[in-house]
């Protein structure tokens, strides 16, 4: 992928993204105004956050938390366009992945505001489904730029793209839904979620080790700092789609903002001086 096309994908994803922000928008606004709007039973995941006087349900958290990332993937857009704009790296392509995942949260947006979760229907189903396409997208993208970065792997780019959302498809839908169980967040529980869980954790590791053992191999720091960037904006990411408190809410938009803040700018340093 030449760098000019890959700009001009970026031009085109982020006229995207702020076309999908403004139709979040006038949905909530159509689904208040006929009062569509549906908050959720009160099932949190884990359970043991119920016992927490500090981390309170709050619905309100859910809604914002929405708003928070919608807005967070245009920005995002945005600066790849400034910072990036004459720098050849395979990892910004691979973040745009990462980008397309938080986007795929506004499924569950739509589960609540058209109160879809109360039926069994298949729109609840593809809803469940473009949420764990999502969740399973976002850790992936960064183990793809930690592993499929390198010079010798950029003629591929466009293959590894594609297997990296082929992937995360084709996972998103053998997992089944459990359409009995909706989360705090709107959320359609998968099955096997414990399986689901501890295999996204393992990819997070291995993403912080692959960082990690580029930056002792090539005595680069920066890639450390990839490292502990990346864990940082994946734990923010984990926390705000599954906000269902002001707690995770304001850690999960720190830690969201903190860790892409640092991996943004590494990742321009490093290519800088290359």
């Amino acid at each position: 992928m030449t760098l000019k096309t890959r700009n001009n994908f970026i031009k085109v994803f982020l006229i995207a993204s702020i076309l999908i922000s403004l139709f979040t928008l006038i949905l909530f606004i159509i689904s208040f105004y006929k009062d569509t709007i549906l908050m959720p039973p009160d099932f949190r995941i884990p359970a043991f956050l119920q016992h927490i006087s500090f981390a309170k349900n709050s619905f309100l958290a859910t809604m914002i938390s929405f708003a928070v990332l919608i807005l967070y993937v245009p920005v995002c857009f945005y600066l790849l366009i400034r910072l990036f704009e004459n720098t050849q790296t395979s990892e910004i392509i691979f973040f745009t992945g990462f980008l397309f995942a938080c986007l795929a949260e506004i499924a569950r947006f739509i589960t609540i505001c058209l109160g879809l979760w109360i039926s069994f229907s298949n729109s609840l189903v593809i809803a469940g489904n473009i949420v764990l396409f999502g969740r399973t997208l976002a850790p992936l993208s960064f183990l793809c730029a930690a592993l499929l970065s390198e010079t010798s792997q950029r003629q591929d780019i466009e293959r590894n793209y594609v297997i990296l959302l082929a992937v995360s498809l084709v996972f998103a839908a053998v997992i089944p839904m459990n359409t009995a169980k909706i989360a705090s967040t709107g959320l359609v529980t998968e099955g096997f979620m414990n399986l689901v869980n501890i295999l996204r954790f393992l990819i997070l590791l291995t993403t912080l080790a692959s960082f990690l053992i580029h930056g002792f191999k090539k005595n680069n720091s920066e890639y450390k700092h990839l490292a502990s960037s990346s864990t940082i904006l994946i734990l923010g990411y984990s926390l705000l789609v599954s906000c269902d408190s002001f707690l995770f809410l304001i850690l999960g938009t720190l830690a969201l903002s903190w860790g892409t803040f640092r991996y943004l700018k590494f990742l321009h340093k490093m290519y800088m001086w290359s």
